[in-house]
């Protein structure tokens, strides 16, 4: 009798076991398809440590954010393909506000997924005003091109269609407005240098062009 309540104990832990087992299975079984949707979402093609430059163009206006080879990155404004070897000077707290910006837009998921339809153009990704495009290096081709449109209904997300696909998605809006408050950041903090060179070089030219014209005006009074 004590024999048998004892295989009776034995049986039920070992069930109990079992139905744990499994439990922890199915657990762990959920958890990595959560994982896998969430990696699936995510946008870019490839890990934003693995991007090299991201053109940003807003109403024609091309902004260029390039990674140097210590993988600082930095501010290229628009790209001029004659200047491709000229140096640039990197500030650390400006590469670091960068590189936060990139960090995010790495991250970027889409929402939903709409199907495109030929000819319709009420997301306004057929003629946007922000265009971006994404590249490994600056020797490389596109990886990625995202045609942003409108933004939804809502006020949250933000419609974007990857280029070469069949349907649009959505995407967090604040996403691309990080973007845009980083460009307005860069542009904030360029034109201050660039006006001052435009004034050295316009001082420049002024006493150029006065200094030739005092000998004329001395040879004419002692013609007289």
């Amino acid at each position: 009798m004590r024999a048998r309540k004892v295989w009776l104990i034995w049986g039920v832990l070992i069930a109990l076991g079992v139905v744990i087992w499994r439990a922890e299975v199915q657990r762990s079984n959920e958890i990595s398809a959560m994982s896998s949707v969430r990696v699936t979402k995510r946008l870019l093609p490839t890990p934003i440590e693995e991007v090299g430059v991201v053109e940003i163009m807003v109403k024609g206006t091309m902004h260029r954010f390039e990674r140097a080879a210590n993988g600082q990155w930095f501010f290229h404004g628009i790209h001029d393909a004659s200047q491709a070897g000229h140096e640039h000077g990197i500030d650390p707290a400006q590469s670091q506000t960068i590189a936060t910006a990139m960090t995010g837009f790495g991250r970027m998921q889409y929402e939903q997924q709409i199907p495109l339809k030929a000819g319709e153009d009420e997301y306004g990704v057929t003629r946007p005003d922000i265009f971006i495009t994404v590249y490994r290096s600056a020797a490389d081709a596109p990886l990625a091109r995202y045609a942003t449109g409108s933004v939804t209904p809502d006020g949250y997300g933000r419609y974007l269609l990857p280029v070469g696909s069949a349907e649009l998605v959505t995407v967090p809006e604040f996403h691309i407005k990080n973007l845009l408050d980083l460009i307005a950041a860069m542009k904030a903090i360029t034109p201050a240098a660039g006006s001052a060179a435009s004034a050295a070089s316009a001082d420049a030219g002024t006493q150029k062009l006065t200094t030739p014209a005092q000998p004329a005006a001395a040879t004419s009074t002692a013609t007289r």
